[in-house]
């Protein structure tokens, strides 16, 4: 956005940062943190904070001051995340109307070096391809008339949570575990629904959606789903009573994980079930046909 861009919203954002902020700190920090946000909103390419004091100040002898405040805010500063993310969560709730939905995702952001918390070479959707990058999984409350984020979590590949010294080099706390993107994903929709967000519709892509603990996990919150998953899961026909083959005593060996069902039925690659509905049946993608997943 350009400053005269910014200047017609000034006041709408001012309120909505004081809403957010209020009782948390001195005015005068609250204020540096809507110097930072409005830095943020500015063009340019670089957000660290060096080039955005440079733009936000009036006159090259005020850059110095305003870098050491926004330093201050943003490094010196104890924010109450969840405290900010509740207010905003409870704010979207209230104020806009026909949310239906929960959608879970992630968002890579591509890095050059190696020091920022959490980058490595992985596999990013927003990219399109595995790349030198941050992951963040993210929530967001969706309807026919707007959407929000509220709330965001940093992934932290096996790399980084296994190397404590790279862990307190880059001041991450020593307590942090690892943790897989759709058990960041439970965690986000447990506080939103703290927070009181009403039950809706999840929705997710097959990257969460193939994962079975985190259907089941779903299920366990009795959260209504619909996701999407690879071709190659398997399904089971309606009847079916899949289980675990059970381990007889005294028998050697890894236990069998590939589920069986005593009545006979066997289970279908959702690829090949697919190639055999009829066309009418897109149009009913709620209509249940296929059971449970294996």
């Amino acid at each position: 956005m350009t400053p005269a861009q910014l200047h017609k919203l000034d006041r709408e954002l001012s309120e909505y940062l004081d809403t957010m902020t209020v009782g948390m700190g001195r005015t005068e920090r609250r204020r540096a943190l809507g110097g930072y946000v409005t830095g943020l909103l500015l063009d340019g390419e670089r957000k660290s904070i060096e080039p955005m004091a440079a733009r936000l100040a009036s006159a090259p002898a005020q850059t110095e001051a305003l870098r050491q405040r926004l330093q201050q805010c943003v490094s010196g500063a104890a924010w109450d995340d969840a405290q900010v993310r509740c207010r905003l969560t409870q704010k979207l709730e209230r104020e806009l109307p026909g949310l239906e939905a929960l959608l879970v995702d992630d968002t890579g952001f591509p890095k050059k070096g190696l020091h920022s918390v959490g980058v490595a070479r992985q596999y990013s959707g927003t990219l399109g391809r595995t790349d030198n990058c941050q992951v963040a999984v993210s929530l967001h409350v969706a309807g026919e008339k707007g959407s929000g984020c509220i709330g965001m979590r940093l992934y932290l590949p096996e790399e980084w949570t296994s190397d404590r010294r790279r862990m307190r080099a880059a001041g991450v706390p020593r307590e942090v575990p690892f943790e897989r993107e759709w058990e960041l994903a439970l965690e986000l929709l447990d506080e939103a629904l703290v927070w009181g967000v009403h039950e809706k519709l999840v929705l997710a892509d097959s990257g969460y959606g193939s994962c079975r603990d985190f259907r089941k996990a779903l299920r366990a919150r009795r959260l209504h789903f619909l996701v999407g998953v690879q071709g190659n899961l398997n399904v089971w026909p309606p009847g079916a009573r899949p289980r675990l083959p059970l381990r007889l005593p005294h028998q050697m060996g890894r236990p069998r994980t590939r589920y069986v069902d005593d009545s006979g039925h066997h289970p279908i690659l959702i690829e090949q079930l697919v190639r055999t509905l009829p066309r009418s049946d897109w149009c009913s993608p709620l209509k249940s046909r296929t059971g449970s997943f294996g």
